[in-house]
């Protein structure tokens, strides 16, 4: 409905302000510094804009905005979506996202954050998100690789309820994660078993994952779960221990041949235990490179075991 430039108290006054220009057109006309820390936040089309609210001509002080935003295909780091919505208020020292909302990879994703910039160094931030029906493949091409071949649908919440942008180790939170029907031995932490599995019985290394869960805590940047599960007709997965938020792992894992076999798989298992207990590793290294080593058996008689 109109813009007031108030030059006596220096300030601007939005008033139901309707924008479909080019994000970029505004953050360089605001200034270098605002263009440049939005640049990675990007509109492949003009979004809906709804600006409300006062802004200083002059610093921070006095600002209260409400920003609404629509639109699509946006892409942020490795993250494409095809369409997003949300509300950003900025009052200073604080931003705060409410009632974000987005497709995402085959199902929908929502959160809100709050990020205070009165902390120094860094931005003092809180947030949570939760994501459902998302096709592992999908996510996974932008992540990693187009080629992968991996498969399932997942569902994950993730709650932030403290950090520092500038400190890894101030991280705490909570989530839990979701997985159906699921082909994940790509996944290097998870590989690990295929090739001891497959020496058993031949395909088990590489069978599909009928469901998998794990609730987790975030502390101090490193991630504990003690009920990761990873569950298959021919075999169980149980993994117990640590991965910090710059990839280091700290695990065990147990690989329970035919424990989920159906009427006879608790039988099956119990004979099976001291094969379990040879499947037993310590799981150590990166997300990316990680070593396993049997925990009950000498690497040097695994092989012939093996």
């Amino acid at each position: 409905d109109g813009v007031t430039v108030d030059l006596a108290t220096q300030f601007v006054h939005l008033t139901n302000v309707f924008s479909t220009v080019e994000p970029g057109a505004g953050t360089r006309c605001i200034g270098p510094k605002v263009a440049r820390t939005l640049n990675p936040y990007h509109f492949a089309q003009p979004p809906t804009v709804r600006l409300n609210g006062t802004v200083p001509l002059h610093g921070n002080a006095g600002s209260d905005l409400r920003v609404d935003v629509s639109g699509g295909p946006f892409q942020w780091w490795k993250f494409k979506v095809p369409w997003i919505s949300g509300t950003v208020h900025w009052q200073h020292p604080t931003v705060t996202l409410t009632n974000v909302t987005m497709a995402f990879y085959g199902g929908g994703a929502h959160g809100w954050g709050l990020f205070d910039s009165s902390v120094e160094p860094g931005t003092g931030c809180q947030f949570s998100d939760a994501a459902t029906n998302v096709t592992l493949h999908a996510l996974m091409a932008d992540l990693t690789t187009p080629t992968n071949r991996l498969e399932g649908t997942a569902r994950t919440t993730l709650t932030i309820t403290h950090a520092n942008s500038e400190d890894w180790r101030s991280w705490h939170g909570y989530g839990d994660a979701q997985l159906r029907d699921g082909l994940i031995w790509e996944i290097p932490v998870f590989g690990v078993l295929s090739g001891p599995l497959d020496g058993i019985v031949p395909g088990l290394g590489s069978s599909r994952m009928s469901e998998g869960s794990a609730q987790f805590i975030l502390t101090n940047g490193v991630i504990f779960s003690n009920d990761l599960e990873m569950r298959a007709p021919t075999t169980r997965l149980q993994y117990v221990g640590t991965v910090d938020l710059q990839g280091r792992v700290d695990a065990t894992v147990q690989a329970e041949p035919l424990r989920d076999t159906w009427l006879v798989g608790r039988v099956v298992s119990l004979a099976l235990w001291p094969v379990s207990k040879i499947l037993e590793f310590k799981v150590s290294g990166t997300l990316d490179k990680p070593q396993a080593q049997p925990l009950y058996i000498p690497k040097l008689f695994f092989l012939p075991l093996h």
